[in-house]
């Protein structure tokens, strides 16, 4: 797996140069197209982790995988609650809602709900269904605890890789989701016959209603936005944890992201797919094993060879951010020239020209005010529907801007390079202390590959005295 480096904001032009915020959230994303993209969530442990997503979704549909670091590491899963157009939570479990887990990275796909075509033909379909059925070993593999959906495709598949995630935490006890052909425990789905559910593995009991999600695709090689990608069912090879982890499926890229699904359960004892290794993903290789559960029947963490259904993405993405400052007489001014007690206003506009996303919460810009001009600290826009000092227009870029959290001054003389360093409080109307007025959007940057007019601007007032 490549070590991608965060890409951030920096540029210098008409007084406005950015620096490198350290930015809160722990995810590398990739954006394949408007209806899917993908995270690499780093350090998840047993709290739940909130996810900010790059597009907006109608209804998304997630699947993550953990990566077991060793041998020693407990057994653990993930779960997923709480998934809305614009986020998501994520936490690492282990049956019976245990916490005593290995913090690690979870890899996951996202996926909006319906029928979708990549840019190269690639098909892809994705839709939740509500399991109100429990398997596992000591209560049945049958097909009465699975819901068919062979009916939800509507793309017309061939052969399938099929990616699922129990999506919901109706019950804090965990379960696992699993697929197979509707008639055979062992046998992997087709696109003609293919039910879903959730298992325990070999606990006798049952488990709260939950909802399902699915990501069916096409088997497949190729790229999309800057990102090479496969979708492949896997050969019949890889063991428990326990037998002579970690195993491999060799492939030609050195992937930075994969989400796992096991394929059917030819192991009676019932298990899941992991990542696994401090480096799961080496240049030429997938590393991978089957888990189980530990507390009931055997709990050695031996299993029978099974297929893994694996969805892997190398990024090649880049993001180029641009800013331009552009400078014009108030509406406000009584006359069209720059005249003492004239007020000028400045737009900044920048934009995403790359491929890839900007990193999460990481823009920071500083706009240092000239010797001969003062800030205006008041209604930017008088009778206009604006309160703040700082007019925003996101355009498509998927970015915020709250000025009481994302704005700030300083009266340094050097310009500040973190927003922390921005700590002036300004004066109400006009203040001539203001130095620097600091800018730190939230959100990610969409590309402009994927998101035409994704063009953002901060616009403010300056007098001249």
């Amino acid at each position: 797996m490549k070590v991608r480096p965060h890409i951030l904001f920096a540029a210098v032009l008409c007084g406005v140069f950015g620096a490198a915020q350290s930015a809160s959230a722990q995810t590398n994303a990739m954006v394949l197209d408007t209806f899917m993209e993908t995270h690499r969530v780093e350090n998840v442990g047993a709290g739940w982790e909130t996810v900010s997503l790059v597009n907006s979704y109608t209804a998304p549909v997630v699947v993550c995988t953990y990566v077991l670091p060793s041998f020693a590491s407990n057994e653990a899963h993930t779960r997923v609650r709480n998934v809305t157009p614009s986020q998501f939570e994520v936490r690492v479990q282990r049956f019976e809602n245990s916490s005593a887990v290995t913090t690690s990275d979870v890899h996951c796909t996202v996926v909006d709900t319906g029928a979708h075509t990549l840019s190269n033909g690639t098909k892809i379909e994705a839709g939740t269904v509500l399991s109100d059925g429990t398997s596992g070993s000591a209560v049945g593999w049958g097909g009465t605890t699975m819901e068919n959906i062979t009916s939800s495709l509507t793309s017309g598949f061939g052969s399938i890789v099929v990616l699922g995630q129990v999506m919901t935490y109706n019950d804090p006890l965990a379960s696992v989701f699993w697929t197979n052909n509707c008639s055979g425990r062992g046998t992997p789905p087709t696109s003609g016959s293919i039910c879903v559910g959730k298992h325990i593995g070999m606990i006798n009991g049952t488990r709260a209603n939950e909802t399902l999600g699915y990501i069916v695709l096409d088997p497949s090689t190729g790229t999309t936005n800057a990102v090479n990608y496969s979708f492949v069912i896997g050969a019949d090879t890889i063991a428990g944890t326990a037998n002579a982890a970690p195993y491999s499926y060799s492939v030609s890229q050195d992937y930075d992201t994969a989400t796992l699904t096991q394929v059917a359960e030819d192991g009676g004892n019932g298990g899941w797919a992991v990542l696994f290794g401090t480096d799961p993903l080496p240049s030429g290789a997938i590393q991978l094993a089957i888990e189980e559960e530990t507390v009931a029947g055997d709990s050695s963490r031996r299993h029978t060879q099974e297929q893994v259904f694996y969805a892997a993405y190398e990024t090649n993405q880049t993001a180029i951010l641009t800013a331009n400052k552009t400078v014009t007489m108030s509406t406000d001014n009584e006359t069209v020239y720059a005249l003492p007690d004239h007020d000028v206003v400045y737009t900044i506009a920048f934009e995403n020209t790359g491929t890839g996303v900007v990193d999460q919460n990481s823009l920071f810009l500083v706009d240092s005010v000239p010797d001969d001009l003062e800030y205006f600290n008041g209604d930017f826009d008088g009778a206009g529907p604006g309160t703040g000092s700082v007019a925003f227009s996101p355009g498509t870029s998927g970015l915020t801007f709250s000025p009481a959290t994302d704005l700030a001054f300083s009266d340094a003389v050097a310009a500040p390079t973190t927003f922390a360093q921005c700590n002036y409080t300004p004066s109400s109307g006009y203040d001539p202390a203001v130095r620097h007025v600091c800018f730190s959007p939230k959100g990610y940057a969409r590309p402009l590959s994927l998101y035409p007019g994704n063009t953002a601007s901060l616009s403010f007032r300056m007098r001249i005295p």
